[in-house]
């Protein structure tokens, strides 16, 4: 999939259907690890703004969310709209992390739901691009890869909305020893019909605890700690 077409159907489901709990664990790991920023704030894969929101209510630095997709990020503006205090702090970068081009802008940084989506060069070129826009003993908030294939479905969440029923089903299958793909499908029911489905597809690369402990030393961290879910803390180096 291009990176111009990307989010084209997940866009319109995803604060419905995978918001919540992505706001619920952004809460609890904000409150362990955000501290007080004093330089800035990235959000790297800032998807439809829900955390990028979140950090602009509780920094008062400049929060920069990246995201390349259009479809996501016209959700995030529309989320930022009318909200003077968070229009003030967030700066929108309309490019990849491997092209983010910052230099010491931010002492936090934030990168969950991203990784898993870049190949093993792409992904030493956005952790460099990180290292690069964070101050040293900067802290970043980082999501594992998969380790391993996890082949199956999950539901997603299962939401009314004017009497339609909004849901949907997440399947992973094998590609190969090192790459998987997430088939997203998203259903809408009414009296128990279908009255439309969608579904999208996502390339994920997997990486093991030790390859990606090698590629945040390379670019410049050091892992100071984890949480769940998969989650590393890393410290800038000076």
């Amino acid at each position: 999939m291009t990176e111009g077409h990307a989010y084209q159907v997940t866009a319109e489901f995803y604060d419905l259907l995978q918001a919540t709990q992505e706001d619920s664990v952004a809460q609890r790991l904000l409150g362990r690890w955000l501290g007080v920023p004093k330089i800035g704030v990235i959000d790297a894969g800032a998807g439809t703004g829900l955390v990028t929101a979140r950090l602009a209510r509780l920094c008062e630095v400049t929060v920069h969310a990246i995201e390349p997709a259009a479809q996501m990020r016209a959700i995030l503006l529309s989320r930022l709209a009318g909200r003077k205090e968070e229009l003030a702090r967030v700066r929108v970068h309309a490019r990849r992390i491997e092209e983010l081009g910052l230099t010491r802008v931010a002492d936090f940084g934030w990168c969950l739901n991203t990784l898993a989506c870049l190949d093993h060069k792409a992904r030493s070129r956005a952790l460099g691009a990180l290292a690069r826009a964070m101050v040293a003993g900067g802290t970043l908030v980082l999501q594992r890869p998969p380790a391993r294939h996890d082949p199956g479905r999950s539901d997603l969440a299962r939401l009314e909305l004017g009497g339609d029923t909004y849901s949907g089903e997440v399947i992973c299958t094998e590609l190969d020893v090192r790459t998987v793909q997430w088939r997203f499908v998203y259903r809408v029911s009414r009296e128990g019909a279908l009255i439309r489905e969608a579904s999208e597809t996502f390339t994920g690369y997997l990486a093991t605890e030790a390859e990606l402990d090698e590629q945040l030393d390379a670019a410049g961290f050091v892992p100071v700690g984890a949480d769940e879910p998969d989650i590393v803390i890393a410290k800038r180096k000076g």
